[in-house]
């Protein structure tokens, strides 16, 4: 993983409500929209920016990133390891979408969000928020809190750092 440097604005965990908290984290990059999507979204291959993915498998290369896609992360053993199937929903190209999956038969939900909001000719806010619901996911985000955290803001990092770097060139 990328050390978070820069920009990165850093904001309080907030809770969403009793049973599921949301890490929400925000960076102003300096890339636009479609260089961040094009550079970190839309071939699926997100184990290039999230820290906690080894790979990425069941991918429609073909296809990429749109309504609907489906995939499953191959999680890095340090990260809990297993296969974490995923969904794509709400995607409005080059501006948002949202990952979303579960496993044991729903007691371990987590869901993602991106949201990109263009900030002046080559500056873009990028969004981040995600969390786990569910018996075990809310349990698992109680007890590994920091590591959810840190998962999320360093593959926050990530994404503008990588962004930043192909707007260069």
């Amino acid at each position: 993983p990328v050390p978070i440097t820069g920009r990165i604005v850093r904001y309080p965990q907030r809770q969403r409500s009793v049973t599921m908290g949301l890490v929400e984290r925000e960076s102003l990059a300096a890339a636009t929209p479609s260089t961040i999507w094009d550079t970190c979204f839309a071939h699926m291959k997100w184990e290039l920016w999230d820290p906690d993915v080894e790979r990425m498998e069941d991918v429609d290369e073909g296809k990429g990133l749109v309504e609907g896609t489906t995939a499953t992360f191959i999680m890095k053993k340090e990260s809990g390891g297993g296969r974490l199937p995923i969904t794509v929903v709400d995607l409005v190209e080059h501006k948002k979408f949202t990952f979303k999956g579960s496993i044991m038969g729903g007691l371990l939900k987590f869901i993602g969000t991106i949201v990109l909001e263009e900030k002046g000719d080559d500056d873009t806010l990028v969004k981040y928020t995600f969390g786990m619901t569910g018996l075990v996911g809310t349990i698992f985000s109680a007890f590994n809190s920091k590591a959810v955290v840190g998962g999320t803001e360093n593959g926050l990092a990530n994404i503008v750092k990588l962004s930043e770097e192909a707007q260069k060139k």
